[in-house]
């Protein structure tokens, strides 16, 4: 089978060719400058281009052409598809993916609403490729990657929340517009919506936090799976990293940088964890 996502999924460019998975990517614009996420521009470059802008970034989903084009190599030979994507309350990305699904009517091909977004996608995407890898059937799979979406916990944190007002994204944590001065909102994607969850003070309190939320999930009595993902602060993810790991029953399945469509809307500076029982 092959496994397709999009470039919201921010997994590292070594693990999409290692793991031969499929990437759509969406498009980035800011001021008169536009790329196609994950091919065009690294994370750090865009972290830095958009630091120096004054403009604001904005995205746009994939065409359903482009996601014809992607099945069709494997439709044509009888291969089938499971394409897994950013939470459709996040982007259109699924609905093109739909859309293009329906123009082979013979193929096998499902498609998936992760309800998810950037490392929590990506959680989901590489967990079914660990499922396929074992030999289960195309059919577990999905069945596999649509529960493993309503198990997933993702929590993150923002710098600012005005990137993700310009975008449109910020959901019910729209209503901490207005009472944040210095403080880090963390917030919680739930049923594939952003919700706030606490405002913190400080960024020692966050990591404590985050290190709290881990240590909860393991004491239910399960291993649990980790990601991390960074947004041009690294040494701040590796400190909270090296706390997550000396947690028991935690194994790290991959850390990522924030790709430039995440960014363009959670902004520089963010920080989040993802993890579920393994």
């Amino acid at each position: 089978m092959k496994i397709i996502t999009d470039s919201t999924a921010d997994l590292p460019r070594e693990t999409y060719e290692r793991e031969e998975i499929g990437v759509v990517p969406l498009t980035i614009r800011l001021g008169n400058r536009t790329w196609s996420d994950f091919y065009d521009i690294e994370p750090d470059d865009y972290y830095a281009t958009l630091r120096e802008s004054t403009a604001s970034p904005a995205t746009s989903q994939p065409s359903h052409q482009e996601f014809i084009d992607a099945y069709e190599p494997y439709a044509t030979k009888g291969e089938p598809v499971l394409s897994i994507h950013i939470s459709s309350k996040l982007s259109g990305t699924y609905q093109s993916a739909a859309l293009a699904r329906s123009h082979f009517p013979k193929a096998t091909i499902e498609v998936i609403d992760s309800r998810q977004a950037s490392l929590g996608l990506g959680m989901v995407v590489l967990l079914c490729k660990e499922r396929a890898r074992s030999g289960a059937s195309f059919q577990d799979v999905v069945t596999f990657s649509r529960d493993l979406a309503r198990k997933v916990e993702t929590y993150f944190s923002v710098d600012s929340l005005e990137y993700l007002k310009r975008g449109g994204r910020i959901g019910r944590a729209q209503s901490l517009l207005g009472t944040l001065m210095k403080v880090k909102p963390l917030l919680r994607l739930t049923d594939g919506e952003i919700h706030p969850l606490e405002k913190i003070r400080t960024t020692e309190r966050l990591l404590n936090r985050f290190v709290q939320l881990v240590e909860e999930g393991s004491r239910k009595g399960h291993s649990l799976r980790l990601s991390v993902a960074e947004s041009d602060n690294g040494e701040i993810a590796s400190g909270l990293l090296m706390r997550l790991m000396k947690i028991p029953g935690v194994s790290l399945v991959y850390r990522c940088k924030l790709g430039g469509v995440i960014t363009s809307h959670a902004g520089p500076g963010a920080l989040a964890i993802t993890f579920v029982e393994a």
